[in-house]
């Protein structure tokens, strides 16, 4: 009898593939699934973001998130802007460049959602993302 993959190595798997197959998709607009991620966090905040917030909210050290800031400031996809609270703070806005690709991000990763649940009912996928939630959940730090 075969034995079982850990649940842990099938997570690291999933995510390597997907995020092999995302940066493929996202390539043509010339940014990855990190700057991405930033991207998507800025769309979805309501109130001016620092990059201590991008840290926090994608759980990714200093070095990374300065590497992915500038990268996405090069390319114009953010403005980043000195506070008007505290000159040592920064606060990152997404450009019209940015919001320009948006559409085509969230349809990529739709794309990929379809892939991750072929074959599954629409009850099965609500479970999956209440189990998966939970997952994340349980592993996150207090």
């Amino acid at each position: 009898m075969q034995e079982r993959m850990p649940i842990g190595f099938m997570f690291k798997q999933i995510n390597t593939i997907y995020e092999k197959e995302f940066n493929k998709q996202l390539r043509t607009l010339g940014i990855t699934a990190s700057q991405c991620a930033v991207l998507d966090f800025l769309f979805s905040s309501d109130e001016e973001v620092t990059q201590r917030d991008i840290e926090k909210a994608l759980n990714l050290k200093n070095p990374t998130v300065t590497g992915l800031l500038k990268r996405l400031d090069e390319k114009g996809f953010i403005l980043i802007v000195p506070s008007n609270k505290d000159k040592r703070c920064k606060n990152i806005y997404p450009t019209a460049k940015a919001y320009d690709i948006q559409k085509r991000m969230d349809m990529d990763r739709k794309k990929l959602d379809k892939m991750l649940t072929l074959g599954m009912n629409k009850k099965e996928v609500a479970a999956l993302e209440k189990m998966l939630a939970r997952v994340l959940y349980n592993i996150e730090e207090p």
